[in-house]
């Protein structure tokens, strides 16, 4: 259990220290990493769980591990993405190779959480994809109002992003002062 647990680790430290691309890109000069962002996805998810009645719990989890395959493939933008072949098997291979550190019992666990997560299709996997597009958007925000502009950017493609209509509004009323 110590090695599996310590391997786990060594991939949360990797996205300690990974910046976010896009902010990169856009000038950010001192720009959120991944763990910082994937904190933020976790709390926004728990608040909006339990406001619409889905597992807190299941939310959390999805929403924690929801970037950590990023500690090998690095932070990716939708451009990047579109370049990189198999990224979901890429993916898939990272997840499970932490897996198999597991208990079988805890490995699959985590590891059906990030399937799902990735497919989108149930009403937890559909909530954390929004609320990570939420905190993208959120934080696109901060640091419009630090003045990155090129920040905007980012912001009007998480609206666009967000299915859920009450998610969508949250940050409507968030960015109403920008328009």
């Amino acid at each position: 259990m110590e090695k599996a647990v310590l391997k786990f680790y060594q991939n949360i430290l990797k996205l300690k220290k990974l910046m976010r691309t896009g902010w990169l890109e856009r000038g950010v000069s001192e720009p959120e990493n991944v763990a910082a962002h994937s904190f933020a996805v976790a709390l926004l998810a728990a608040v909006l769980a339990d406001l619409k009645g889905v597992n807190v719990l299941d939310a959390v989890r999805m929403a924690l591990i929801h970037d950590l395959p990023e500690a090998v493939t690095g932070d990716l933008t939708p451009e990047m993405k579109k370049k990189f072949e198999r990224l979901e098997e890429v993916e898939l291979g990272v997840f499970e190779d932490l897996a198999k550190e597991l208990p079988e019992d805890v490995g699959s666990k985590y590891l059906e959480a990030w399937r799902r997560y990735s497919r989108g299709e149930d009403p937890v996997a559909r909530l954390v994809k929004d609320v990570d597009k939420l905190e993208m958007g959120l934080q696109a925000l901060a640091y419009i109002r630090e003045g990155y502009s090129e920040a905007r950017e980012i912001y009007e493609s998480a609206l666009k992003e967000i299915r859920d209509e009450e998610i969508r509004r949250i940050l409507e009323a968030a960015g109403r002062d920008l328009t």
